[in-house]
């Protein structure tokens, strides 16, 4: 006969081996959620990645709405994706998901366009283009019909032997019409301003949030700031930023604005009257400088001083004669732009375009004496663009062309 003792210490054994066993029942069942779910968040991974692919091959998806929605092999790992203007570029904003589990991925993309570009279209008014110096154009150009000649402008002072290299056809009095570039505000927005940002910095808005439009008084500089991401800043005076900021993947809209010595980001200019880069300023792809035509009479200006880099593009355009005569982009020896330069005005070219230029007029202004339709020392190379280098999309997205990622913007 068992005694009482010897129950009670077997309940407790039994007790013991319950719990460890439910304890291992339970490890086993985490372990198991676990897995489950990494192997679907890897799933989800991998079909994020091929639905990405699936739509920057088959641009048309988006003809008829900006939002799409697919699975794509038919087991119930859907993708949605919704793609918007984002300045002269546009984002694509997509996820993959299964019930409560969501990949998200955030891309600024664009059109990969034609394989050979043109290198220079030189509107036709009767008079030849001329080069002078180390002037160097490589790439297919449409000229005046009086072509080109070689000129010395400086004399002896400097080696003169300018070449051009490519195929030359004729020139019209226009330049092709690109389609509006005017800044597309996107649907879902909110609106704060500069003062009440500046209260939480670092400052970092996800695209996949409402864009915040915000409003600068007159007088406030983007100095000592850091951001980046999903903004629009508008102003009604001159913006200036100088080098103690960060900012990028941000659009800025402002009558004038001004690039001051040194700054280095990332972001699209919206200006109306004049932009002014000084020295040693550096904008990375996707950056890109506008000024939209206008009806009203006056200058309108992009200066680019001595080594600056930007990689996008830069475009000022104008609708009447008059317009044209008053739009001006001079771009300073040393300084470099990758991507396209579309000056529907007068032009003056001393540094380097790795892409493609499109201008009304050249002009060259020396110490003494102002030349029409010259380029000295000047650089134009469609050559160099790099075979997935995405251009900014002057005229119109045609819809053939396969879509490329830019940027991550996370």
């Amino acid at each position: 006969m068992l005694k009482a003792g010897s129950l009670l210490y077997a309940i407790y054994v039994c007790l013991i081996i319950a719990i460890l066993s439910g304890g291992l029942i339970y490890i086993f069942t985490i372990n198991k959620t676990l897995a489950t779910r990494q192997s679907v968040k890897e799933q989800l991974i991998d079909r994020c990645t091929s639905c990405f692919n699936y739509f920057l091959l088959n641009p048309k998806s988006f003809e008829k709405t900006s939002m799409q929605q697919v699975d794509l092999f038919g087991d119930g790992l859907l993708c949605e994706f919704t793609k918007e203007r984002w300045g002269m570029y546009s984002k694509l904003l997509g996820k993959a998901f299964f019930k409560k589990d969501t990949i998200d991925r955030n891309y600024i993309i664009g059109e990969v366009a034609d394989i050979n570009p043109l290198a220079l279209y030189l509107c036709d008014f009767g008079e030849e283009l001329k080069i002078s110096g180390t002037t160097k154009i490589k790439g297919n150009v449409r000229l005046p019909k009086k072509r080109y000649k070689v000129v010395n402008i400086l004399g002896n002072q400097q080696a003169n032997n300018p070449k051009l290299e490519g195929n030359i056809t004729v020139s019209s009095q226009n330049l092709p019409k690109i389609t509006s570039p005017k800044l597309e505000y996107p649907k879902n927005t909110i609106e704060t301003t500069l003062s009440k940002l500046k209260e939480n910095q670092p400052i970092y808005r996800g695209f996949d949030q409402q864009t915040a439009i915000v409003y600068l008084d007159k007088g406030e500089s983007l100095d000592r700031l850091n951001i980046k991401g999903n903004f629009i800043f508008k102003s009604r005076d001159t913006v200036r930023i100088n080098d103690t900021s960060k900012i990028e993947d941000v659009i800025i809209q402002a009558p004038k604005v001004v690039l001051e010595e040194g700054f280095e980001g990332s972001l699209q200019i919206y200006a109306d009257k004049e932009v002014d880069i000084e020295s040693d300023v550096k904008l990375r792809y996707p950056s890109c400088i506008v000024i939209e035509a206008s009806t009203r009479d006056y200058e309108k200006k992009i200066k680019i001083a001595e080594d600056v880099e930007i990689y996008g593009g830069i475009v000022i355009n104008g609708s009447s004669f008059r317009e044209k005569q008053n739009n001006f982009v001079s771009i300073d020896k040393n300084s470099l732009v990758v991507g396209d330069v579309y000056c529907n005005g007068i032009m003056e070219l001393k540094g380097s375009i790795i892409g493609s230029l499109y201008t009304h007029k050249l002009q060259l202004e020396t110490r003494s004496s102002k030349y029409a339709d010259v380029i000295l020392n000047g650089v134009i190379d469609a050559s160099e663009l790099p075979n997935n280098f995405v251009r900014l999309p002057l005229f119109g997205n045609t819809g053939e062309n396969r879509l490329e990622r830019i940027k991550n913007i996370q």
